[in-house]
């Protein structure tokens, strides 16, 4: 029991700090809500391990498969039960205190704790602090400049947060209320989800100062873990200062903006914890390499497919490698290793061939080299790859492309990689699982030559995944050179890692935010920052302040267009109150019923907007189960051009409310 409650408090406190910047909530209830989640997460990842037979392994291996174990758990009650995520939390934090009182009789030789691997998960808990401070203020600036000094994506992703657990919103899918929710990767939603209601907060700021935070840490404690397998507590602290102290290569070298590794995990959170998972997968292959026990591969094989609920585009790459690193080193495939290739090879020939052939989808290829390396400017490289389709041809032009994405995307990395494995080889003979690090980069490489372009972008399933590349080869590469150091200065090495990180963070705290949250890329300056309209925080507090359980909000001229983000989407992610129709660029994307729902209620929100009076409009709207009515200008709808009878009136938003007087 000490391990658990040990890495709960040193976890909780800078989580509740960062939840506590958001300015919705107060710190002692920010601290009691972040150790609820601490004490579960670390208690059901320590059960998982000791089932898996790595009951020895790090406290930050314990957070990994928590968060892992805890999510799915979650999302499954949710789905299953068509139950809140607090629900869904307090049922499998109940059942992860059964096990525990189950196991402890059982328990023969208590685990120790190492005073090491706490300090090792305290400075994974600190580079989160570092990274992840600003993100967390988002909702204070919003609220006092009407400025969201953050990747657009926030709003959208705190109206999902929502939809799974604000009681206000217990009507579907957030976005088009009273329809059936999508399949997605939802899981890195549910924990937060599962606050919303305890808390009484919106998704945005649980979205910006809790969801980032934690999958932050995952990924962190995730790097650690892989250190902490490879070569012990000096090569994990290695392995985390690889991901959050070492600036990435879009700031050096070729200085591709768009592949920067910080700025993908800040702006598209979701990846935090697929790295994570998939960095716990890749060190308990290390450990079933020197035990053996098929459990530990066993559980390697699932967090690895389970990754595809965190976040797919990583899955895509990972769960191949992890699958090819585990199969290579098994006797019966070592013996014909080139035929069990080849037959792979064949396998996913096949598998591309039908697909394409099923599906009228267009191959990434071609589209997503030129999208990468033209338009992503400024860069060190500008006019490269035209000059060399122009010169040479595609036949050399797309592999040199696919060359220069894996230069840009690990940098210094693509050259102390291979230096490492030089150094591991010399001092014991590389296997397969010691090969995970290339086994990613060639699932990648077959990745980038076979996807489909998706939603019109080349660059969804193509460009994404390199982050999950990065994370494992730089922190195997850290850990294996920390390794090696180790041991010249077996006595002296963890110490000097740790207090060099400890210093690192000091200089690179106050450069995160330039480092990793401003885009690099001139079109990304379209989506960050955004200014609101006025009125729009204060229309949100209104509307959840206001609202019921069951409580529909509509606006008034929302285009069906694509647009990044619109003020049905802001409301509902600021309020918790869902939304008759927003987002509507992913509702018309999908070409089935989802997509007529769309057209039919823009339809009918336009007869609203035309109504011939304020008395024919409420009737409308209540008659589409609406109970909130907004527009946005100098002035009312038609029916009410001096907005007399609106509910609530703030800046350039008023606010309808359709319930009967």
């Amino acid at each position: 029991m000490q391990r658990p409650v040990s890495a709960a408090l040193a976890i909780a406190l800078p989580l509740s700090y960062l939840l506590w910047l958001s300015g919705a909530v107060s710190f002692p209830l920010a601290l009691g809500g972040m150790l609820v989640l601490a004490f579960v997460v670390m208690g059901a990842g320590s059960l998982c391990l000791r089932a898996a037979g790595a009951g020895e392994s790090p406290l930050a291996a314990a957070w990994v498969a928590g968060i892992f174990s805890s999510a799915l758990a979650v999302y499954a009650l949710v789905s299953l039960l068509h139950v809140r995520a607090a629900a869904g939390f307090f049922i499998w934090a109940l059942s992860v205190l059964a096990c525990r009182i189950a196991w402890r009789p059982r328990e023969t030789v208590p685990v120790k704790l190492d005073a090491r691997d706490l300090l090792g998960l305290a400075l994974c808990a600190a580079a989160t602090v570092a990274w992840c401070h600003e993100v967390a203020e988002v909702p204070q600036v919003l609220a006092r400049e009407r400025l969201l000094p953050a990747w657009i994506d926030y709003f959208i992703h705190g109206g999902v947060i929502s939809q799974f657990g604000d009681p206000r919103a217990a009507r579907q899918s957030i976005y088009l209320a009273d329809f059936p929710i999508p399949f997605y990767h939802y899981a890195s939603y549910m924990l937060p989800a599962a606050f919303a209601g305890a808390l009484d907060l919106p998704g945005l700021p649980l979205a910006t100062s809790m969801w980032l935070p934690v999958g932050f840490l995952t990924m962190c404690a995730g790097a650690y873990a892989l250190g902490a397998a490879l070569r012990g507590p000096a090569a994990g602290v290695a392995a985390v200062a690889a991901l959050s102290l070492l600036p990435d290569p879009s700031n050096y070298g070729l200085r591709n903006g768009f592949l920067s590794f910080h700025w993908h995990v800040l702006a598209l959170p979701g990846n935090t914890y697929a790295i994570g998972v998939i960095l716990l997968a890749v060190a308990l292959l290390q450990r079933w390499r020197d035990a053996g026990s098929p459990r530990l591969v066993a559980a390697a094989l699932c967090l690895a497919a389970g990754s595809a609920l965190f976040r797919v585009h990583l899955f895509a790459v990972g769960f191949p490698a992890v699958v090819a690193a585990a199969a290579l080193q098994l006797r019966t495939v070592k013996a014909h290793r080139p035929l069990f290739v080849s037959a792979a090879l064949v396998a996913f020939a096949l598998f591309v061939a039908g697909f394409y052939a099923a599906t009228d989808s267009v191959p990434a290829l071609e589209l997503f080299l030129p999208a990468i390396h033209e338009l992503q400017e400024p860069t060190a490289y500008t006019g490269w790859y035209p000059a060399l389709i122009e010169t040479y041809g595609r036949a050399v032009a797309v592999p040199a492309g696919l060359l220069l994405m894996f230069v840009a995307c690990l940098g210094i990395f693509a050259v102390l990689y291979p230096a490492s494995v030089w150094i591991a080889s010399r001092a014991r003979a590389l296997d397969a699982v010691g090969l995970a690090p290339l086994w990613m980069s060639v699932s990648y490489l077959l990745l980038m030559l076979a996807a489909p372009t998706m939603h019109w972008d080349s660059t969804e399933l193509t460009v994404r995944p390199f982050v999950l590349v990065y994370a494992v080869v730089a922190a195997w590469t850290a850990a294996s050179l920390a390794a090696w150091l180790a041991e010249r200065f077996p006595s002296r090495a963890w110490l000097a890692m740790l207090l060099m990180s400890c210093v690192g963070l000091l200089l690179i705290w106050p450069q995160t935010g330039k480092l990793g949250l401003l885009p690099k890329f001139q079109w990304g300056w379209r989506f960050y920052p955004h200014q609101v309209q006025p009125g729009v925080p204060e229309a949100a507090t209104f509307l959840r302040r206001a609202s019921a359980p069951g409580d529909v909000l509509a606006v008034e001229g929302l285009p069906l267009s694509w647009a990044p983000t619109d003020l049905g989407i802001q409301l509902t992610s600021m309020s918790g109150v869902p939304s008759y129709l927003a987002y509507a660029a992913a509702q018309v994307a999908d070409p089935g019923e989802r997509r007529n729902a769309a057209v039919q209620r823009h339809g009918q929100l336009a007869r609203v907007a035309q109504a011939p009076d304020r008395a024919a409009a409420l009737a409308e709207l209540r008659k589409l189960g609406i109970s909130w009515y907004v527009v946005a200008g100098e002035h009312g709808p038609s029916w009410d051009s001096m907005r007399r009878h609106a509910a609530f009136t703030a800046g350039r938003i008023a606010v309808y409310g359709t319930r009967e007087p």
